[in-house]
């Protein structure tokens, strides 16, 4: 029988031991894979695009509205290359629960800006020569059946037309795809001139400004010559990175780094207390076996060796198991925070993280059962006997 069939075997002696120790650390691995996939929306980079682009909101609060003729303004700052605008539409089909993720925005600027958006270009002029027109991710079409030249009715929790009703009707011009996780493939878009005219309040707003900055720019100076223009207007502005402005966004519900950080120590320390209490309990009970083997000749390196596979076999099916079923709930939680949290996935290099740390927890669980062994006593042991 060689080594990694003997710690098959010995692994498996204790069935409900071994099952209830995997169960821990899945659940241990499970929360730390989730936290991480949610971390990496939060930090995640989309290349060239969103290091420069910032965004310029209300310095109370994001639900308070900016004149659009801050546009202007804010174009004739150096450094500055291009500027659009955007309105949170909110809204729904059918019913409150297939809420969906509608903007409306400047229609001659937005898709420059935002070329993460791949439409074709046939499509967009059509978009932008139909005033009640809409830009739908092919997500969003896959799952209604929605095709080009549909009209599509929805509803708004926010805004009522001049017609006095909250339903508005649209006609699908464009369905954009995306080409990498960060870039959100369920949202929708329609013209912000239209929305200024149609709606029955708030005309001449918008909810935020969108600032492509060139390349040479110092991104710090532009934020603080925008701010400083409106520092005394009646509506005062707050401008950050977009990298900043989502990962805000998202904190408003918790303080993910500071979760993760907490979750990253309870999950680490709760793998050496859980394993090691088993590891230990299992060189208790193979005392004898033990001093047998090293009468047989076996050195304490090799039985030191076979706990620690015994310990990386325990920890590794855990945290295979716990990471398996994390990715498949992060899909679902994609879904429901795309709207806000695109690119919420696993990093590659997250698993290089998980071998790490399980080699490294399963070489220190094996530490108290190793100089167990190195002072194991055969005449003691088996005399005892």
């Amino acid at each position: 029988m060689n080594l990694l069939m003997l710690v098959w075997k010995n692994s498996l002696r204790k069935k409900i031991r071994f099952s209830l120790t995997c169960l821990s650390v899945m659940v241990a691995f499970f929360l730390l894979t989730t936290l991480a996939g949610i971390d990496h929306a939060l930090n995640i980079s989309t290349s060239a695009n969103n290091q420069y682009r910032l965004m310029t909101s209300h310095k109370i609060s994001m639900t308070q509205s900016l004149p659009i003729n801050y546009q202007q303004k804010i174009a004739t700052i150096e450094g500055v290359e291009a500027v659009s605008y955007v309105s949170w539409f909110g809204g729904f089909f059918q019913n409150e629960k297939n809420q969906l993720g509608i903007t409306a925005v400047e229609h001659n600027s937005y898709f420059s800006l935002f070329n993460e958006y791949k439409i074709l270009t046939e499509q967009l002029v059509n978009w932008k020569n139909n005033r009640t027109g809409i830009i739908i991710g092919q997500a969003i079409a896959n799952k209604y059946g929605w095709k080009i030249g549909d009209k599509v009715p929805l509803s708004s929790s926010i805004w009522m037309n001049r017609e006095g009703s909250f339903s508005w009707e649209f006609t699908v011009e464009a369905i954009y795809q995306t080409e990498d996780v960060a870039t959100d493939d369920k949202r929708m878009f329609f013209q912000h001139k239209y929305f200024d005219k149609a709606r029955a309040y708030a005309q001449n707003s918008t909810s935020w400004f969108s600032t492509k900055i060139s390349p040479n720019a110092n991104s710090d100076k532009v934020i603080a010559a925008i701010d400083n223009l409106f520092a005394n207007s009646t509506s005062a502005t707050r401008t950050t990175t977009e990298q900043v402005f989502i990962k805000e966004q998202a904190q408003q519900f918790v303080d993910m780094a500071m979760v993760i950080k907490v979750v990253l120590i309870a999950v680490f320390f709760t793998l050496l207390l859980i394993v090691c209490n088993s590891m230990i309990q299992t060189i208790r009970e193979r005392l004898n076996e033990t001093a047998m083997m090293k009468a047989l000749g076996f050195s304490s390196f090799k039985l030191i060796q076979q706990v620690y596979l015994e310990s990386l076999l325990l920890l590794a099916t855990g945290a295979i198991t716990g990471c398996l079923l994390a990715n498949l709930t992060l899909a679902q939680v994609q879904q429901k925070m795309a709207d806000f949290l695109p690119g919420i996935a696993i990093a590659p290099s997250y698993y290089f993280d998980v071998a790490l740390l399980v080699a490294l927890a399963a070489a220190v669980c094996s530490l108290f059962p190793a100089i167990s062994i190195k002072r194991l006593a055969i005449s003691k042991t088996l005399g005892a006997r």
